[in-house]
């Protein structure tokens, strides 16, 4: 059942045919609401409509570590070991954004400085006291 955005009137889409003048004809997308002739899109037919359904839905893949052994999240490392920063989880974009102002990105090689209570890591000079969720969404490769 649908409902008329103009005039409010339900009605059953699957039962109304297309107009004889419409020259798609059976391929057409469009409803006409019985009651008053309000025209809207058919959400059951419309491809690009099942499209963005089927992308908003979709779960964000991970990204695929570079190889298996070698990625680990930053908390894997022990105290005093440096690792480059391969991946960044699932965080907030403007977080992320935030980060980068103090140099942790892709490819910035870091050191775990401490992980209790609080996660320290240093990047270039600067030293950063990080949230423990936020470490563990942290990816790097060991520097060797």
């Amino acid at each position: 059942m649908m409902r008329c955005a103009m005039c409010g009137y339900e009605f059953d889409a699957a039962g109304l045919a297309c107009h004889t003048s419409c020259p798609l004809g059976s391929q057409c997308m469009v409803i006409c609401c019985p009651h008053c002739g309000y025209s809207t899109v058919n959400p059951a037919r419309s491809r690009l409509l099942t499209w963005v359904e089927r992308w908003i839905k979709r779960p964000t893949p991970r990204s695929a570590p570079p190889t298996a052994q070698r990625r680990l999240s930053l908390l894997d490392l022990a105290p005093g070991q440096e690792g480059r920063v391969v991946a960044l989880g699932d965080s907030e974009p403007e977080q992320l954004l935030h980060l980068s102002d103090y140099g942790l990105m892709l490819g910035a090689p870091v050191r775990l400085c401490q992980r209790r209570p609080t996660p320290i890591i240093q990047v270039g000079e600067t030293e950063l006291a990080l949230d423990a969720a936020l470490a563990r969404d942290v990816y790097v490769e060991r520097l060797d």
